[in-house]
């Protein structure tokens, strides 16, 4: 019986993310429960805690967080206040955030896959990322 039960659930867990839509990356696109979708390859950042307010997302490194989403014209400099690594695993899968432009001053880093509102230290302190080949912890 436990053979087969566990068939099931990996039958069920494959049709359930092969049914995920694709997530766009502009500010305020990412879900709500991020959690339940498959890895998108992007570093998402909302401006309230339990990714709550305005988000974005990027695929590549950013500079400078002032400007982000696909236009370009959304703010998310000093702002950030939840976060999740949604890349994908392997090479360079983790995120180092840097607190000012042009990855500059203190820095801390997302592993890849973990998420959560960002530490009191680093709340609306967040300023340009890189995705980095290992978080070195």
């Amino acid at each position: 019986m436990r053979k087969y039960r566990s068939l099931f659930l990996a039958g069920a867990l494959t049709v359930s993310l092969l049914a995920v839509p694709a997530v766009l990356t502009t500010a305020g696109a990412a879900p709500a429960d991020a959690s339940a979708l498959a890895a998108d390859g992007n570093y998402w950042v909302w401006e309230h805690t339990n990714r709550g307010g305005a988000s974005c997302g990027w695929a590549g490194n950013d500079t400078d967080w002032r400007t982000c989403g696909a236009t370009g014209t959304f703010d998310m400099n000093d702002k950030a206040s939840s976060w999740w690594n949604n890349g994908y695993a392997g090479s360079y899968g983790d995120v180092r955030v840097y607190a000012d432009i042009n990855y500059g001053g203190a820095s801390t880093c997302a592993p890849n896959g973990s998420a959560g509102n960002v530490p009191w230290e680093w709340n609306d302190r967040i300023s340009s990322h890189k995705w980095v080949n290992n978080c070195g912890y």
